[in-house]
C-alpha cells in the first residue's frame, strides 16, 4: 500500500475545502432597476423627480440587496445622491471619464460583502472600444462589468449591467455582442439590466441560448406591494400591456452558474402621482442560493 506523504495530506484537505466553497454558493439577492431618468416621464403622473429619487432610495432598501444594477441614472450626482439613502454601503461601478461620466448602466456592489477586483465595461455598438451610437444611429449605450470576490467564501464572479437600445436593428446585435463578449469566461456571469428584449424577440432567444433566465426557473413570481394589484401593475407599459410578456428586465446567470433561483419578484409600491409608480419599468428582486 502506497502512503501519502505527510505533507500532502494538508494540501489535500485545503484542495477539498475550496472545492466544496466554490461550489456550494452563499444566498444572494439581486436587483436590477430602471429608475427612468429625471427629464422622462409625465410628472403629474410619476411625482417629481426629487421625490422619485427618495423613493428609489427606498425601493433599495426595503429589499437590501447585495449586487443592484441601475440604469437610467443620468448623473454622477444622482448617483451619489441614491448612495446617500443607502448609507454608502455599496461600491459604484459606472464609466469614469476625465472630463464626464456615464452612468446610465452602473452597479452598486455590497461592500460588507465583496471586493470588487476588476472593472470595466464597454459600448454597444460595430465598434465597442469607442463612444458610438450603435449599429443603427439612436442613444449611445453601455454595459459595465465587475470582477467580484466574496470576502467570507473568495468565491469570484462577473457581475454584469447594462441598457440596451431601443431601436430594433440595435436589439439582436447587442445581444449577440454580449454572449460573444461573456459566454467563454472562466467564472460564473451574473447579468441583470433592462435588455428592451421581451421574450417574442429573436434578441431574447439570443441571450437565453446562452444564459439561464431566472424567471424561468421558479414557478411562482411575486409582486411585492403595498395594495392592490392588477397584472399589468408589473409591466412598462410600453412593451406590452400583461405580465409576464411585458418582461425586458431580466436578471441571468451563466450556464455553469452554481446558483439555483428561490424566489423572482418585481416591486410594485406607490408611492407619487397619479399613476403612483416610481419609474415606468419595475424594479426586479431575485434571491439565488
Amino acid at each position: 500500500m502506497k502512503i501519502i506523504p505527510r505533507l500532502i495530506v494538508p494540501a489535500l484537505v485545503a484542495f477539498t475545502t475550496l472545492f466544496a466553497h466554490s461550489s456550494e454558493a452563499k444566498p444572494l439577492r439581486v436587483m436590477t432597476f430602471n429608475t427612468m431618468c429625471d427629464f422622462c416621464g409625465n410628472k403629474k403622473e410619476t411625482g417629481k423627480f426629487k421625490d422619485r429619487l427618495k423613493a428609489i432610495g427606498d425601493t433599495i432598501n426595503r429589499h437590501n440587496p447585495d449586487l443592484i444594477s441601475l440604469q437610467e441614472v443620468r448623473t454622477l450626482r444622482q448617483v451619489k445622491k441614491i448612495q446617500s439613502y443607502l448609507k454608502d454601503q455599496y461600491t459604484a461601478v459606472y464609466a469614469r471619464g476625465k472630463i464626464l461620466h456615464y452612468t446610465d448602466a452602473t452597479l452598486l456592489i455590497r461592500k460588507s460583502r465583496f471586493n470588487v477586483l476588476q472593472d470595466g465595461g464597454f459600448w454597444l455598438g460595430p465598434n465597442p472600444k469607442n463612444w458610438i451610437f450603435g449599429w443603427k444611429i439612436a442613444y449611445p449605450r453601455r454595459l459595465e462589468w465587475a470582477d467580484v470576490q466574496d470576502k467570507e467564501t473568495g468565491e469570484q464572479f462577473k457581475f454584469v449591467g447594462s441598457h440596451f437600445d431601443n431601436a430594433t436593428k440595435n436589439k439582436e446585435p447587442t445581444a449577440k455582442l454580449v454572449t460573444n463578449t461573456f459566454k467563454d469566461s472562466k467564472i460564473p456571469v451574473l447579468f441583470g439590466g433592462d435588455t428592451n428584449l421581451w421574450p417574442v424577440l429573436n434578441g431574447y432567444s439570443v441571450l437565453t441560448d446562452t444564459f439561464r433566465d431566472s424567471f424561468q426557473e421558479v414557478s411562482e413570481h411575486r409582486y411585492y406591494s403595498n395594495g392592490p394589484t392588477i397584472n399589468s401593475d408589473g409591466c412598462n407599459l410600453h412593451k406590452a400591456e400583461v405580465f409576464p410578456d411585458c418582461r425586458v428586465d431580466h436578471v441571468l446567470m451563466s450556464r455553469h452558474a452554481p446558483w439555483k433561483v428561490k424566489t423572482w419578484g418585481v416591486d410594485t409600491y406607490k408611492y407619487y402621482g397619479t399613476l403612483g409608480f416610481v419609474s415606468d419599468h419595475r424594479a426586479v428582486i431575485v434571491d439565488l442560493e
